[in-house]
């Protein structure tokens, strides 16, 4: 079987929800990553074969970013583009498709990423070309409704991040303190981190008479405990969820390139990273923490790894209940390996980018401070949870 390699991870500083990044188009935010991954890759962009990318909110055009951006970046007009979907956990399956193309022999080398743009999120209405009535006399935020309704709702209802993590709390008996000290710690461990901007290119964001450069990520540090304190309880959260417990809307972007080792030597491109293998699990929606189990468990014993010898668990983590719930389901040993440099409750969740920038914070990490193994892991709302598992290269 060929073997799969990271040459070169980067990502755009991680912007609040209406923040910094708020004006910045996608096909932006993604072609300015995609670039630089070429750039520091060290090779041609003709070199590559495809460039697969996600987005979860594909509204805005353009519809197929993975080619519209590639395009826009003044990369080889040569290698083709797609997009996919699976929501949360888009770039993930982007990384996968790359590698099950390189271990087939399809392709040896390609682009892979997500990007992300909620505060570019377009409002619609229903069907105004044909009927105009009391169903669409109001604008939908699509943003809302990519969460609520991820699952069919006629059979589970309409479920929120914050909905799930009441269900959560419920069920293992977590209290509001528990929460919000998960998430303190998370926002400490994310202000301490080493790793994190490894991967990060500025972004320079033009805005009629004026620009500034976006050099680092919004979120980390902004919640301790006194302004964790200050959240009031979500109506659904069972009386102990609030805002501050989940991670928040965030735009960004994560481009990577994957290539076959023999590629990468005949390229003269160092791996970073070793794709060892993947896991993808689902299960009833209402119970995403025990399909992520079984996907970070799945992922394990299908590269014949066993959970204690993965030295990181880089975990998107929707909510602290969540975070919680994974500690006691995967137990004590391995709790400590999880987000050992802070989730997505601190630096913010970017929808199908977040996958793309965990996967490269955590190949800096592997350079940099040690360790063989590591695990990504993102659980979509929909019921799916998808693992990879990664090896120093």
């Amino acid at each position: 079987m060929k073997e799969t390699v990271f040459v070169s991870a980067v990502r755009t500083p991680i912007g609040k929800y209406l923040g910094k990044l708020k004006t910045v188009r996608i096909q932006d935010l993604a072609a300015h990553t995609m670039k630089a991954a070429v750039e520091r890759a060290g090779i041609d962009s003709a070199d590559l074969d495809l460039s697969i990318y996600s987005q979860s909110i594909q509204s805005s055009l353009p519809a197929n970013v993975g080619r519209h951006a590639w395009t826009l970046a003044g990369l080889s007009e040569d290698p083709g583009g797609y997009t996919l979907n699976t929501l949360c956990a888009g770039a993930l399956q982007a990384i996968i498709s790359a590698f099950n193309k390189v271990t087939a022999e399809e392709y040896r080398g390609m682009l892979v990423g997500g990007v992300e743009s909620y505060s570019m999120t377009q409002y619609y209405i229903y069907h105004p070309r044909y009927k105009f009535g009391p169903d669409n006399l109001c604008f939908r935020d699509q943003k809302i409704e990519v969460e609520t309704r991820a699952q069919p709702p006629e059979l589970y209802g309409e479920v929120s991040t914050a909905d799930l993590a009441g269900r959560i709390a419920l069920r293992y008996g977590l209290t509001r303190k528990a929460m919000d000290e998960y998430v303190a710690g998370d926002h400490e461990k994310a202000k301490a981190s080493k790793s994190a901007g490894k991967a990060i290119i500025p972004y320079l964001v033009k805005e009629r008479k004026k620009e500034y450069s976006v050099e680092a990520d919004e979120h980390p540090g902004s919640l301790g405990p006194e302004e964790l304190a200050a959240f009031k309880p979500y109506a659904g959260g069972q009386g102990a969820v609030t805002e501050g417990q989940v991670a928040p809307w965030a735009d960004a972007a994560a481009s990577l390139i994957v290539l076959s080792r023999d590629r990468a030597e005949e390229l003269g491109a160092k791996a970073l990273g070793i794709m060892r293998g993947f896991a993808v699990a689902a299960g009833d929606p209402m119970f995403l923490e025990k399909t992520t189990v079984k996907s970070i468990r799945s992922a394990c014993d299908r590269c014949g790894i066993e959970p204690a010898d993965i030295d990181y668990y880089d975990i998107h983590i929707p909510s602290a209940a969540y975070g919680l719930a994974l500690e006691e389901l995967l137990g004590g040993d391995l709790s400590a390996k999880i987000n050992v440099e802070g989730s997505s409750l601190a630096f913010g969740h970017p929808g199908a980018a977040t996958g793309g920038i965990m996967t490269a914070g955590l190949l800096y990490r592997l350079k940099d401070q040690g360790g063989r193994y590591g695990l990504v892991n993102v659980g979509a709302l929909g019921g799916q949870s998808l693992s990879i598992i990664i090896e120093k290269g």
